[in-house]
C-alpha cells in the first residue's frame, strides 16, 4: 500500500518530495516594488497550504490568511506597490546562480575550499571531541 509522502516517493509530479528544483512543486515568482525598494517573492503550494519566501535563499513561510500568489499580488497592488511576474527562465537562472554560490562557499568544519585546510580540520576535530566530552559530564 502506497502512502503519499512516505519514504519512497511516487512517480511524476505528484511525488511531492521536498522543495526546490525537481520536487514537483509549482513555484511562481513576483517582483514587488514599494517605496523604491524591490523584493522578489516566490510562492509554492503544498497540501492546500500556500507558502511564500523572500528571494531564492529565503525560508518558505505560510502566507497570511493562506493567500494565493494572485491574492497576494492584488493586495500589494492595492497598497500602492507595483508588481512584475518572474518568468520561469529567470527563476531557473537565479536558482543556478544560488547553487553555484553555495557550492563555491568554503566549508570551515571540513576544511573544503580553503588553502591550508589541515589546521581547520584539526581544530574542527578538537572542537567536536571537546563537545562530546562536555556532554558526558
Amino acid at each position: 500500500m502506497h502512502k503519499k509522502g512516505g519514504y519512497m516517493g511516487g512517480r511524476g509530479s505528484n511525488s511531492n518530495l521536498g522543495g526546490g528544483s525537481g520536487s514537483g512543486l509549482k513555484t511562481t515568482g513576483l517582483d514587488v516594488t514599494h517605496n523604491g525598494e524591490t523584493t522578489r517573492y516566490y510562492f509554492t503550494s503544498k497540501d492546500g497550504q500556500n507558502y511564500y519566501q523572500r528571494g531564492i535563499s529565503g525560508t518558505p513561510e505560510p502566507t497570511p490568511l493562506n493567500m494565493s500568489a494572485k491574492e497576494f499580488r492584488q493586495r500589494v497592488e492595492s497598497n500602492g506597490a507595483t508588481t512584475k511576474a518572474v518568468s520561469n527562465a529567470e527563476y531557473k537562472k537565479a536558482e543556478k546562480a544560488y547553487q553555484k554560490e553555495r557550492d563555491s562557499r568554503p566549508d570551515y568544519e571540513l576544511g573544503i575550499g580553503l588553502k591550508d585546510n589541515s589546521a581547520y580540520r584539526r581544530t574542527a576535530r578538537k572542537n567536536r571531541v571537546m563537545n562530546r566530552v562536555m556532554k558526558r559530564k
